[in-house]
């Protein structure tokens, strides 16, 4: 099958299904969550190298275990609760 010839919401179904959560009556997206960078006086280098990819891009809810030690340096603030 050409490019021309594929149908161009097979891909849409894809992205949009991570974004989607159907709550049995309905359907809402799940925002991203909004994360403030604020560390701590004893950050280590270990934990900068772990915080990094939370800083150059948007984070999903599913995505992170708020109980890892390294998320104390951010300020999380979850919009979809």
């Amino acid at each position: 099958m050409n490019n021309s010839e594929q149908n161009p919401q097979s891909c849409q179904t894809d992205v949009s299904s991570s974004i989607l959560l159907n709550t049995g009556t309905g359907t809402k997206f799940i925002l991203p969550l909004e994360m403030r960078w604020q560390p701590k006086e004893d950050i280590t280098t270990y934990e900068l190298a772990k915080c990094l990819p939370y800083l150059l891009r948007y984070t999903m809810p599913y995505e992170i275990d708020k109980s890892e030690n390294h998320f104390r340096h951010f300020e999380i603030i979850d919009h979809n609760r």
